[in-house]
């Protein structure tokens, strides 16, 4: 009887070892786990208050290409208001191949392969803008000989040009719109575009690292 109330207690103490044992192993996770979870809300915590700042820092660069696009499109705007319109809507023909080779007014070598056009009074050398009314297809092309002399038509376009014009070769004529450009004005425009170009890529660029802490 006393061997088993022996027996009995060694196995109480033994379970409440081990149940001790347990809850203390218990409480060393859970407060491991309280420390793990402490650090991460920190981490956390540091990461939004960075994150903020970079945030700052993207805006700021945001606002800032803005108003780069901003003065882009003015200068733009500006150089497309010094355009000229000399026919709001007149007849346009193109060259025979035969006159291929031939002197012009001016003196150039006339080629169906460049672009080039006849005008009854504009300045030779005039840079023009000609657009096909039809479709808003457009071409700039240089003066260089007078004519043409067929009624009701105030332009001779290079067979090129007239061709770049529209999709319908068997065309004689166009209904066009001439206008005047100003002296350099596709260099001008190409310099403004290609900036347009990298302003408007930047953005979708934009990288936290860059502006990391």
């Amino acid at each position: 009887m006393k061997k088993h109330f022996s027996l009995i207690l060694a196995g109480l103490v033994t379970l409440t070892a081990v149940t001790g044992f347990s809850v203390i192993t218990k409480n060393n996770e859970m407060d491991n786990n309280v420390k793990v979870v402490g650090k991460e809300l920190a981490y956390v915590e540091t990461t939004a208050n960075n994150l903020g700042k970079d945030s700052s820092k993207i805006n700021e660069k945001e606002a800032e290409l803005k108003r780069e696009l901003i003065k882009l499109n003015a200068e733009l705007e500006a150089l497309e208001n010094e355009v000229e319109t000399v026919h709001e809507e007149t007849k346009a023909s193109y060259y025979h191949d035969k006159f291929n080779g031939r002197k012009t007014a001016s003196g150039d070598v006339f080629s169906n392969k460049k672009y080039t056009a006849a005008h009854k009074t504009l300045p030779f050398g005039t840079k023009v803008r000609v657009t096909n009314l039809t479709n808003d297809e457009e071409v700039i092309v240089e003066i260089n000989d007078r004519g043409p002399f067929a009624k009701g038509r105030q332009l001779d376009l290079s067979k090129k040009a007239f061709m770049d014009l529209t999709h319908n070769r068997n065309h004689g004529t166009l209904n066009v719109k001439v206008e005047v450009l100003p002296e350099d004005y596709e260099e001008k425009k190409s310099e403004i575009q290609d900036e347009l170009n990298i302003v408007t890529s930047v953005p979708n660029d934009l990288d936290l690292n860059e502006f990391a802490i």
